[in-house]
Order: C-alpha cells, then structure tokens, then sequence
C-alpha cells in the first residue's frame, strides 16, 4: 500500500512539475500586411485581441495548475505570471498598432 502511495505521489509530482508552467500564446506587434487591412479588418483584429486578452487573464488568479504550483512548485506559478504579463504587453502594443492604423484610414 505504502509503495502505491509514493508511485501515486511521485506521478502527481511529475505532472506538475512538467505542467506547473501556464504559457501563453504570444502576438506580433506589427504583421505583414496590416496596412492593407481594410477598416472591418482592423476592427476584427482588434476583437481578437480582446479575445486573446481574455484567454491570458483566464490563465492567472485561482486556478488549478496555480493552486497546484503555488503547493508545490512555487517557479511555476512567477513563470505563469511572467509569461502572462509578457503576452499581455505584446497585446497592448499590437492593440496600439492597430488603433492608429484604424484612425489613420479614418475608419
């Protein structure tokens, strides 16, 4: 019973040693071809953006793997925070890009 326990328990580690890290996906700030988007383009793109933003807060606060990372691999947890912090930048700054492309065609 004792060894199942620690085969149990060594596996969960594993797992969250390998999943302890919530990456999140990074954007382009400037693509090619985003001054040939048209005004409903750019506001698509932008609509993504909010979506991608969303997707990225969802990955902080009280969450599973964070819990989890938090018990027991507490590097995990600054790396999803870290991660996220940096996607959320990039964001911003694609967001920026894309404003002043939408303003600039007088959209």
């Amino acid at each position: 019973m004792r060894k199942t326990i620690a085969i149990l328990m060594s596996a969960l580690f594993l797992a969250l040693s390998l999943g302890g890290c919530a990456t999140s996906k990074k954007v382009q700030t400037v693509q090619a071809g985003d001054h040939k988007l048209s005004c409903s383009q750019l506001a698509s793109e932008l609509t993504r953006l909010d979506d991608a933003e969303a997707e990225v807060d969802s990955k902080k606060g009280v969450t599973g793997t964070n819990v989890a990372a938090a018990l027991f691999w507490l590097p995990g947890l600054a790396y999803t925070y870290y991660d996220a912090g940096q996607a959320e930048e990039l964001i911003s700054e694609r967001r920026s890009h894309l404003t002043a492309l939408y303003n600039d065609k007088g959209c």
